[in-house]
């Protein structure tokens, strides 16, 4: 896996389809920011004034390492990516 070592989860995995794997996280990821800004606003607590559970600070935990995690590769990758993304729109002309 690179440079980046791969910490094991203690969350459990969960299926997510390869062709909308981004879409989807990026939307779920929305929604955990949209819960954070919440919290922000409302002194760690959200709107019912409810502090996260232990599984749910756990997760929250570990979504801070995993987007940390996930910046770093990206900003390895990013020109691969485009570059590659270029070169295939290319070929359907």
């Amino acid at each position: 896996m690179g440079i980046y070592k791969k910490k094991h989860s203690k969350i459990k995995k969960m299926g997510n389809l390869s062709y909308c794997r981004f879409e989807n996280t990026a939307k779920a990821l929305q929604d955990c920011i949209d819960a954070v800004e919440e919290m922000m606003d409302n002194n760690g607590k959200d709107s019912h004034g409810q502090v996260l559970s232990t599984s749910e600070k756990v997760a929250f935990e570990e979504l801070i390492e995993l987007c940390d995690n996930y910046s770093n590769y990206a900003q390895t990758i990013q020109e691969q990516i485009d570059n590659a993304w270029e070169e295939e729109q290319e070929s359907f002309k």
